[in-house]
């Protein structure tokens, strides 16, 4: 019961710094302000964490193994057989597109500390990343008779890089530096998708729907 209970302490505190980082960074978080949130003490915060570092470390170790179990799910081969190729970069740029809003917090701490602290092992959740692109390229490549680029897998984890990118700049810093292009999430996954696939040289659902004919019309004919 007593270790129940510290590791239900533990999330807690995890679980409000992690809200937290929401609406402030990583310099303005203060102790207090997370075991106030969390309905902990100070004393249980230091019986777990050193300082404030360590508990951004515990945070990214939590975060990398539920993302990573997430990007092994999501991007594994069988999940999309049958599915076009097309449909299947729509939905991995909407799936990488909420991933970034709902760890938004997070994720701005990690990249900020990276920047700040070259040194630091959790640059821009690197690990991650390589192996997000590193799939994505492979799947891409696994459809190479969808793909009118010549280099397929290279296409496919460049694509994915500069989804990435843009995605990053746009949800987790887009309040401060890319307010030039004001677009809500949905339209910007659409933007994305299309330029992703126009890269890669595959034809968007979009395209595909308005080359198709009308039920009951033959094409350039009447009905």
């Amino acid at each position: 019961p007593q270790q129940a209970r510290s590791r239900d302490t533990l999330h807690r505190l995890l679980d409000a710094a992690e809200t937290l980082l929401a609406d402030r960074t990583f310099e303005d978080l203060g102790i207090h302000d997370v075991v106030k949130k969390a309905r902990s003490s100070v004393g249980s915060f230091y019986a777990r964490f050193p300082d404030k570092n360590a508990l951004l470390d515990a945070l990214y170790e939590r975060h990398q193994r539920e993302a990573m179990n997430t990007v092994q799910s999501v991007l594994s081969p069988e999940r999309w057989a049958g599915c076009r190729l097309a449909e299947m970069v729509e939905a991995i740029v909407q799936f990488t597109a909420r991933l970034y809003r709902k760890n938004r917090g997070l994720l701005r701490a990690l990249v900020i500390r990276g920047h700040l602290r070259p040194d630091w092992r959790y640059q821009d959740p690197a690990e991650r990343s390589k192996t997000a692109v590193a799939k994505v390229g492979s799947l891409i490549a696994s459809r190479k008779c969808e793909v009118g680029h010549p280099d397929p897998r290279m296409a496919g984890s460049l694509g994915f890089l500069m989804v990435m990118a843009t995605l990053r700049e746009k949800i987790l810093f887009g309040d401060s530096t890319s307010s030039a292009v004001r677009i809500g999430d949905e339209r910007l996954i659409a933007e994305l998708t299309a330029a992703y696939l126009a890269y890669l040289g595959v034809p968007s659902p979009a395209d595909s729907n308005r080359r198709r004919p009308k039920s009951g019309r033959k094409p350039g004919g009447k009905s």
